[in-house]
């Protein structure tokens, strides 16, 4: 018996010693871990601090970009993207150290680009030219800037895709907030349709039921018609990239019946109305229509919306126009 205890008793100071070895062992390796952990994290890369003064010359197509200050930068690490009215041109490394001469650009050191040498772009007076210098490193920007001056550079309507309109005019413009016309109460992909579809229009369901609006237009009819032009901000826009030839309205739209008198119209081209029913009850309904159009200008690209439906309303919780 008393050799069983002894047994036990060295059994029992075996495991404390174990255990106490143990827990040394896991708190150098937990220790270890985070020392690797801490140690390995590479140092966030350095971007150089540097000022440039940028200048178009239209007249010859050449951008000049002048090293007005702060460090010099090593250019075997530096990309230059230039964009001109979207298209986006690459200067590699290389490329800027034979512009300059050497492989660093320091203050004082103006770099000349022909650009219509170098890419065959020819510049016009209202082009919006913007120039990114990029650190490889880091992958982040040394300096941004954009000729005209920041914030006045104009974009371009782009085919293929959609837009909301920013401007409305008409004797019911003050009921509209064109903001809350750009989102609806459905996740739903749009696609432009065929030019000349006269399909019917897509039948979402009964008001507050299978449809719920999301901060709608709504107007009453039951005294007052409907006149609206959609159109945009020509003075905000240069233009179109490249001229469009169809134009698609898409709309969600509420209505208990089809209008007593409805012209739709899109940059001044006819467009078929609703077509959604005489229900008695308000329901929801997706417009999709594309028409041909000829325009030259983003201040011929208006939607007109006229209607007269007597004791109903009209609500519209989308719209949009696609061009291409």
């Amino acid at each position: 018996m008393g050799g069983s205890q002894s047994f036990l008793k060295n059994c029992h100071a075996v495991s404390d010693v174990m255990a106490q070895v143990l827990m040394t062992c896991i708190l150098l390796a937990a220790l270890t871990t985070v020392a690797l952990f801490v140690f390995s994290r590479s140092a966030p890369a350095y971007i150089p601090h540097v000022d440039v003064q940028q200048r178009v010359d239209g007249a010859s197509d050449i951008l000049y970009l002048k090293h007005s200050g702060g460090e010099a930068v090593d250019t075997r690490n530096m990309l230059l993207i230039v964009s001109v009215d979207g298209q986006k041109k690459v200067l590699s490394d290389t490329e800027i150290s034979g512009y300059l001469g050497k492989s660093y650009w320091e203050a004082g050191d103006v770099l000349s680009i022909d650009m219509y040498d170098k890419w065959g772009l020819r510049l016009d007076s209202d082009d919006c030219v913007e120039v990114f210098l990029v650190d490889v490193g880091s992958k982040k920007l040394i300096q941004r800037g954009s000729m005209p001056m920041e914030g006045l550079c104009k974009p371009l309507l782009e085919l293929n895709r959609w837009y909301f309109f920013t401007t409305v005019e008409g004797d019911d413009r003050d009921e509209v907030n064109l903001g809350h016309l750009q989102d609806c109460g459905i996740a739903i992909d749009f696609y432009p349709s065929v030019p000349g579809d006269s399909s019917e229009d897509i039948l979402l369901g009964k008001d507050n039921t299978d449809y719920f609006a999301k901060n709608a237009f709504s107007h009453d009819m039951q005294y007052d018609s409907l006149d609206l032009t959609f159109g945009f901000d020509d003075e905000a826009l240069k233009g179109f990239r490249s001229l469009p030839h169809n134009a698609t309205i898409l709309m969600i739209y509420g209505l208990q019946s089809e209008p007593a008198d409805a012209t739709l119209t899109i940059a001044g081209e006819s467009i078929p109305v609703f077509n959604g029913g005489n229900s008695g009850s308000k329901n929801w309904f997706i417009y999709n229509k594309t028409v041909s159009v000829n325009i030259s200008s983003v201040s011929e690209l208006e939607f007109s919306i006229h209607l007269i439906q007597e004791n109903k309303d009209i609500d519209i919780d989308y719209l949009a126009v696609y061009l291409s």
